[in-house]
């Protein structure tokens, strides 16, 4: 009986070790004409073989690839790596930033025979010369852009000397005036403030510098920053809060600018004589904020790829700031290990829910930069 299943199961394993084989050859061929590393790894990322292109033959010659990252300190990786294995997917790549300054882009994709899965192939590819230029340039639009937010910062703050009438009483007419030139100068303050994170998040990643801090004196610091929107609208903003322990560890500059992007676009998008309601809630090991407003909404098709695409509500609105606004906040949330969704169903306006963790103890952490 045993030599019977054995003699079946002979030519199964002899074709399934051939096919390896002929892979193993080409994949040889590769490996030494490449100008990327190529990784070999089994199911636990026991290294097979590699070519050591990119790291160092004799420092970095270990015989895990999650041994390797842990010598680098690439814990998101790590990270990266074991939520991979658990997962369907096929491949998948992420960015490793090595601490000698490389930039390295990982893709890794499942090895198979047949319908047996048995390891990975990881090929790293150094675009560290291609950062390098794009830094030049993002580091020519971030200058231009700083040049441009401080003249627009002294002009809005000259504007609301003004327009509280601290330099002489004015008459309506000029106030009127006044108040749409400070709407214009507070809409370029918020693009700046924009283009530059987005710049930040993509070159260097964002480093948050948590403190402790009050979430509604936030919500209402930015209230007060699109009061002139409100009053040329004729908005209302309402704020109700179930708790008063509202205080915690979040980067205020960056939660800030979160509100005050969803509130513009609440107040850009919403009718006259409409109110704006904000809710704070408190979990168990959250925050909760909602902003809502009375405008046309949202349909169910848009809300699928409204924050991963910043051209989205660009196209809608015709308003650069709109897309952008919606595509930073997504990022400084998820980098606060929060989330952002959309309401559905709503008979109308739109709903923006915001989820942080309610932590008190104070931290500095660093989000890696994105694709």
């Amino acid at each position: 009986m045993e030599k019977t299943k054995t003699s079946k199961f002979n030519p199964t394993i002899q074709k399934l070790s051939e096919e390896i084989s002929r892979h193993e050859d080409v994949l040889s061929s590769i490996m030494s004409l490449s100008c990327d590393e190529i990784v070999v790894v089994d199911l636990d990322f026991n290294i097979i073989t590699r070519n050591f292109k990119i790291f160092d033959a004799k420092s970095d010659n270990v015989e895990n690839f999650i041994e390797l990252l842990e010598k680098r300190h690439l814990f998101e990786s790590i990270e990266t790596l074991k939520r991979y294995k658990k997962s369907r997917t096929n491949q998948t790549s992420f960015r490793l930033v090595l601490p000698e300054g490389k930039y390295i882009k990982a893709n890794i994709i499942k090895r198979h025979s047949g319908r047996l899965h048995h390891g990975y192939l990881i090929v790293l590819n150094d675009y560290t010369e291609e950062i390098a230029r794009l830094k030049d340039k993002e580091c020519f639009i971030e200058t231009l852009m700083h040049d441009l937010k401080t003249p627009a910062r002294a002009e809005e703050r000259a504007l609301e000397l003004l327009y509280n009438e601290t330099l002489g009483t004015l008459n309506q007419p000029q106030k009127e005036m006044l108040k749409e030139i400070l709407n214009s100068s507070r809409y370029m303050v918020r693009m700046t403030d924009n283009v530059l994170a987005k710049l930040r998040l993509e070159t260097e990643g964002l480093i948050l510098k948590k403190q402790l801090n009050s979430i509604k004196k936030s919500v209402e610091s930015c209230v007060d920053d699109i009061k002139y929107m409100l009053e040329t609208a004729q908005q209302t903003i309402k704020i109700t809060t179930d708790t008063e322990d509202d205080t915690f560890v979040y980067d205020e500059e960056t939660i800030k600018l979160v509100l005050n992007n969803l509130l513009t676009n609440a107040s850009e998008y919403s009718p006259k004589n409409s109110t704006i309601y904000i809710s704070i809630k408190r979990g168990t090991q959250n925050i909760i904020i909602s902003i809502r407003d009375e405008g046309a909404g949202i349909s169910d098709e848009k809300i699928q790829t409204l924050f991963n695409n910043p051209m989205a509500m660009n196209k809608r609105f015709k308003k650069v700031s709109s897309g952008l606004g919606l595509f930073i906040t997504k990022k400084i949330l998820e980098a606060h290990n929060g989330n952002i969704t959309i309401a559905q169903n709503l008979t109308s306006g739109t709903e923006f829910i915001i989820t942080l963790p309610f932590k008190k103890y104070i931290t500095t952490e660093y989000s890696a930069p994105f694709s």
